[in-house]
């Protein structure tokens, strides 16, 4: 008898509500029992209730198995209504992990593209709950601004530990730790303590770049890195390189990972210049939905999903602006939905799935 899946989904802002809906209807159509919870959390909720995180949402939190998250932020509200709901989820629910599995899918480039990017699979590691992201110091004068951030000992442990071992369990062969701990202190943090941590993983090959030579690597070849682990603002960074090698932030899905606790966003954000416009790709919100499937323990059904993606942007017929196409945001929906209805997607080889040890990490 199949386990039903209770899943918390805060649509949230801008396009949130948007690109959540077709993941949810993608979801639906897989294999899986779910109950889905649907809350209201930024901006939507500061205007409706005063407050961007209201006790009802945290409250669901405590009794699902999983959240599905679209954006929040808003151009009418204060900048504490996003960071309220962000840091609840980051900090206070401990998803210190930002899993950002970034891969170039047949078809979404036209034939004359880089050959060297063909095969572009890289996952970024990015710790998630410390650094410059969310509960930084800060001061901001008439002359001067200044930024203060905190790298903790354990902090940068336990992300260089997550890193390994996402690694070990992939078969990965590398992990870079990327930083500029040539002056920086917080940096200099995280780099030893990656130091302690990766020296008990022997098979796992270890590599040490600074930011500024991680981005010029990342122009010329983005295959020479593997699995990447950083600091927060870094990792939000080089991720942006790599995402413009694979066709943008609409084919970009994210898993935030803690031990007891997961929500699943695209990386993208609140995109008000095409909200409501129906053209907002929902690649990355499907594609964070099948990440969610690997955190459940559902593998089958998240493969399914990611063939159906492959399928729909190999074949090109359906595509949103991003991707120099005019279909519509649910028809790009309706596409990959169909697709895994009728069974007719490619297979997808082993290599491919980098996503599993989100399941084999929450099961253990």
């Amino acid at each position: 008898m199949k386990r039903q899946h209770k899943v918390a989904v805060w649509p949230g802002d801008g396009i949130g509500p948007e690109v959540t809906r077709e993941a949810v209807k993608v979801l639906e159509a897989t294999d899986v029992d779910y109950e889905f919870i649907e809350g209201t959390v930024g901006g939507r909720a500061y205007i409706e209730y005063g407050d961007p995180l209201p006790p009802m949402a945290m409250e669901v939190c405590d009794e699902v198995d999983a959240l599905l998250f679209g954006a929040v932020a808003t151009d009418y509200a204060p900048y504490g209504v996003p960071r309220k709901v962000l840091t609840y989820l980051r900090v206070d629910r401990d998803a210190y992990a930002n899993v950002r599995p970034i891969k170039l899918y047949p078809g979404v480039y036209p034939p004359h593209h880089t050959p060297h990017l063909d095969d572009l699979d890289v996952v970024v590691v990015r710790e998630n709950s410390e650094g410059f992201a969310l509960r930084h110091e800060g001061y901001l004068w008439e002359d001067k601004g200044v930024d203060e951030r905190v790298i903790t000992q354990f902090g940068a442990q336990r992300i260089a530990m997550f890193a390994c071992n996402y690694a070990v369990k992939e078969g990965r062969r590398k992990v870079s730790c990327v930083d500029q701990s040539g002056w920086l202190y917080g940096d200099r943090k995280f780099r030893s303590a990656f130091k302690t941590v990766a020296e008990k993983y022997r098979t796992v090959q270890k590599d040490y770049v600074n930011v500024d030579v991680a981005a010029m690597m990342m122009v010329q070849d983005p295959n020479a890195f593997d699995v990447i682990v950083s600091p927060d603002i870094y990792g939000d960074i080089l991720s942006g390189i790599l995402i413009g090698q694979i066709g943008g932030v609409g084919l970009a899905p994210s898993a935030c990972i803690g031990d007891n606790f997961a929500f699943f966003e695209p990386i993208h954000g609140i995109a008000l210049d095409i909200t409501g416009k129906g053209i907002a790709n929902p690649i990355a919100a499907i594609l964070s939905g099948k990440l969610m499937l690997h955190w459940l323990g559902e593998d089958e059904e998240a493969d399914k999903i990611e063939a159906a993606v492959a399928s729909v942007l190999r074949e090109g017929k359906v595509r949103t602006p991003d991707l120099g196409g005019s279909s519509s945001t649910s028809e790009m929906g309706d596409a990959v939905v169909e697709k895994l209805e009728r069974g007719e997607f490619d297979s997808l080889p082993e290599e491919m799935d980098i996503d599993r040890v989100v399941a084999r990490e929450h099961s253990s």
